[in-house]
């Protein structure tokens, strides 16, 4: 009986599945197949993180400073959405961690060397001051530049007296280029010399063009954000400074992801320079934060 059956249905066609139950087993094969997890490799950032090269039409370099007393504030800030780069004192309490986490995450990391200043603010171990010697200032920038591990380049910490040294500026000039690493002028003094040295150098460099909260209330770090942004706008790149502050990282979390639908692209100091962007012309703004 069994063979009869068998041979008599082998030559009829299965019965026709109804459209909607077919699009219904369709969707649940589909859901049920395990999902591939987005994998970040040192030196990217995630896939919510790309811009196609289309839609982006003007660039962002942002940079975050004074990392590295604070935990809390140090890890909310190396978790900005994006290509976000972060400036790190060295001796501080919690400088590696920050360096190495910002690293792992596909952010970039900088030195950020304190310098001399012409308030005469204390600037804490490891500083650049016109008193050492050539020996004593390599060895200083040296030890500086141990402390912050993953670091691609330097900025100023204060520097408004350092920076408009030109023989201190063509000490670390040299020394940057010697370790291929880049610069960022702070530019915390309108009559700074650091920029022009690093050119003369040969050694890449950005000089900051908007500090974003010299004051700190959100209505003013939005004014300064909206102005960063008409700089790129006119000049398709543009440069700023911010701090770890909950103000500043708060408003931060929620403008950057609006950045993409906006033409904007945020990009790592070294993404920059490696695609041989000229430097933007420095504006004197904002120098009255840092010294």
């Amino acid at each position: 009986m069994t063979g009869k059956n068998s041979s008599a249905t082998r030559g009829r066609r299965p019965p026709a599945i109804p459209e909607p139950a077919r699009w219904l087993a369709v969707l649940l094969v589909a859901v049920a197949l395990p999902t591939r997890a987005a994998v970040t490799l040192p030196g990217q950032c995630p896939l919510r993180d790309h811009i196609p090269p289309a839609a982006a039409r003007y660039t962002l370099v942002i940079i975050i400073d004074d990392l590295g007393h604070q935990l809390a504030n140090g890890r909310a800030a190396v978790d900005l959405p994006g290509r976000v780069n972060y400036a790190i004192l060295p001796y501080t309490p919690y400088g590696k961690r920050l360096a190495r986490q910002a690293y792992r995450e596909g952010k970039e990391v900088l030195l950020h060397a304190p310098m001399s200043n012409l308030g005469l603010k204390p600037l804490g171990r490891g500083a650049l001051t016109p008193d050492l010697s050539r020996a004593e200032f390599d060895a200083t920038l040296a030890a500086a530049l141990e402390q912050v591990p993953h670091a691609r380049g330097v900025n100023n910490h204060m520097g408004s007296d350092l920076t408009r040294r030109r023989t201190q500026m063509e000490w670390l000039m040299q020394q940057l280029a010697r370790r291929g690493l880049y610069f960022v002028d702070s530019r915390t003094e309108a009559g700074t010399v650091a920029a022009t040295v690093a050119s003369e150098q040969r050694v890449p460099n950005l000089s900051r063009q908007v500090f974003l909260d010299n004051e700190r209330s959100p209505a003013a770090i939005a004014e300064r954000f909206g102005h960063l942004q008409r700089l790129a706008r006119e000049e398709g790149l543009a440069v700023a400074i911010g701090h770890p502050y909950p103000e500043t990282l708060a408003f931060l979390h929620e403008a950057l992801p609006k950045l993409v639908r906006q033409g904007y692209r945020l990009a790592t100091v070294s993404e920059v320079l490696e695609r041989r962007a000229p430097a933007p012309a420095a504006i004197a703004e904002g120098t009255q934060y840092a010294q």
